[in-house]
């Protein structure tokens, strides 16, 4: 598991070049947010995805960080 959160939420943001801590409070609030919901019934952590590599990387390089951060 340790190996994977650290493939999702540090390496993906930094090949994409965007801050991995956005990448921790955003799993951490996402993951906490999830727990809520679900009531705590279903064990799981939310992270980055390497499927997203290609498209941040993409849109930084053609509109910039903020254009496709921000839509």
């Amino acid at each position: 598991m340790l190996f994977v959160a650290f493939g999702a939420l540090v390496l993906v943001p930094l090949l994409t070049g965007l801050d991995p801590n956005v990448a921790f409070f955003g799993a951490g609030i996402g993951t906490l947010l999830f727990q809520v919901v679900t009531k705590r019934s279903v064990p799981i952590f939310l992270a980055s995805s390497f499927a997203f590599i290609a498209p941040i990387t993409y849109g930084v390089q053609t509109w910039g960080i903020p254009a496709t951060m921000g839509g």
